[in-house]
């Protein structure tokens, strides 16, 4: 069986499985990024969104695990850390369509909105570059080249896939390192007639 095609445990391919956790780590992803969009209206928001950031080594951790054990610890730290890899590249998709819909259809002025945040802030602290930031940001808003959504999505997916990748080798070694396989249920008693 090759590496690619290596079954885990219901068996499904790596790719499978990543794709599978992928999609509820997406959906955790885009929560996430709705939190941190509020945050600058509500603090719950922010606090929410700072612990659903703490939380991902976490989740990460859960999945990875769970694929290891359903293997019966038998895979090889580069599959789990493909799968990793996997599950923050599919994750990041739906986190992009998430980030791409907000920011063109349902509040297009956001980045422009934190912009004009940044640049009110900036202008009230008494220094040079603070005063440097101001001129760079007003000339970045004023030459139209503050980041699209499109924009966004695409460095949103580069982002969590790098991250990920990082974050997949670190968890991955920690799962082989603290993981024991479960021990078989014990057979049935023998029936005599």
């Amino acid at each position: 069986m090759s590496f690619f095609n290596q079954s885990q445990g219901k068996g499904k391919s790596i790719y499978r499985r990543g794709a599978d956790d992928g999609f509820w780590f997406g959906i955790y992803l885009s929560l996430l990024f709705l939190a941190m969009v509020t945050s600058i209206y509500s603090a719950l928001a922010g606090i929410a969104s700072a612990a659903m950031f703490i939380a991902v080594p976490f989740i990460i951790f859960f999945f990875l695990r769970r694929s290891y054990r359903a293997d019966n610890c038998t895979s090889q730290f580069s599959a789990l850390w493909l799968h990793g890899i996997c599950i923050f590249f599919f994750g990041s998709l739906l986190m992009a369509l998430t980030a791409y819909v907000y920011l063109r259809f349902i509040n297009p002025a956001y980045i422009t909105n934190i912009v004009d945040m940044a640049i009110e802030v900036y202008g009230t602290v008494d220094s040079p570059d603070a005063h440097e930031m101001v001129t760079l940001l007003q000339k970045a808003k004023d030459s139209h080249i503050l980041p699209t959504a499109g924009g966004t999505a695409v460095q949103i997916i580069w982002a969590g896939v790098f991250s990920g990748s990082l974050l997949s080798m670190i968890v991955a070694a920690i799962v082989r390192a603290t993981s024991r396989p479960t021990l078989p249920p014990p057979p049935p008693p023998a029936q005599f007639n």
